[in-house]
């Protein structure tokens, strides 16, 4: 290296006073407080590698989870939003014949209206208990119907198994519901229709035994959800339940129309559990990460 530049590196790394006596003076320059040292860039450099470090991308997976669950609530509660929308509307469509010569047209008409001539066959009647009440009229005092001494909606539905006219085919019908003290039937006889009757009934399907109720005890008579296939079996009708229209009611019987649309729908509250998980968990991983 030539002397020139050697000095020219030692005059940058050592500044010169000069004294009184013209004595010159060497000493070591500061570093530049305006200029990042190695140590001061090597530390930055490592604040921006612990924002991105594994560690805290891993810790994004719970706030994208938790977004993604919210998302496939969201498509959930649309479709049970629109489940519940096509099956009010089927309980508005007219009344259709019923499929006598195709039973198995029934499973696409659950909630439907259909047509029922025939005779209850009172002997064979059986309860599903307890049950309460969910027909139009169930806060009128003044329907004259046998609930109005007692408005509680503790009862039962009384299920009556029904021949259809001029055939050998017995279905299964919920004529409605009786409270607690009408349930024998010794206590609304003139309620127990004789003959030839016509009536609209609404489709349905068994129903999945709900959470905290018993099984249901065949053998016993003992009916706590309905079961079409139990009760078809146990007295020997076929496997089609219908549930009789509130217009079928009659004076000192059943109160029909206990069709009650539930449809579990949880997704809304789901929803908003995942959404605010995600917001949560976005906004602790931005103060700790992203300073």
């Amino acid at each position: 290296m030539a002397p020139r530049t050697r000095s020219l590196l030692l005059l940058k790394r050592f500044h010169s006073t000069r004294t009184n006596d013209g004595i010159i003076q060497l000493g070591a320059r500061k570093p530049n407080a305006r200029q990042p040292t190695k140590d001061s860039a090597n530390s930055k450099n490592g604040a921006e590698r612990k924002r991105i470090s594994p560690g805290a991308i891993a810790m994004l997976a719970v706030p994208t989870a938790a977004f993604s669950l919210g998302l496939w609530q969201t498509y959930r509660l649309r479709w049970k939003l629109g489940l519940i929308s096509d099956l009010e509307t089927n309980l508005d469509h007219p009344a259709v014949d019923f499929p006598l010569n195709d039973l198995s047209a029934l499973e696409d008409l659950e909630y439907r209206t259909v047509t029922l001539k025939g005779e209850f066959l009172h002997d064979r009647e059986f309860l599903i208990s307890p049950r309460g009440r969910f027909d139009p009229g169930r806060t009128d005092r003044s329907s004259g119907l046998i609930a109005d001494s007692n408005m509680s909606s503790h009862g039962a539905h009384v299920i009556t198994p029904f021949r259809v006219h001029r055939t050998d085919l017995v279905i299964l019908v919920n004529r409605g519901w009786v409270p607690s003290d009408k349930t024998d039937p010794k206590t609304r006889e003139a309620g127990q229709i004789r003959g030839t009757v016509e009536f609209e009934a609404i489709v349905r399907k068994s129903e999945t035994r709900p959470q905290f109720v018993g099984e249901n005890i065949p053998e016993r008579g003992v009916w706590y959800y309905k079961n079409f296939q139990q009760m078809a079996k146990q007295y020997d009708t076929a496997p089609v339940y219908v549930e009789a229209k509130y217009g079928s009611t009659v004076e000192g019987g059943p109160i029909g129309g206990q069709t009650n649309i539930s449809v579990r729908n949880e997704h809304l509250s789901y929803l908003l559990t995942w959404y605010s998980l995600c917001a949560v968990t976005t906004a602790m991983w931005l103060m700790k990460f992203w300073k």
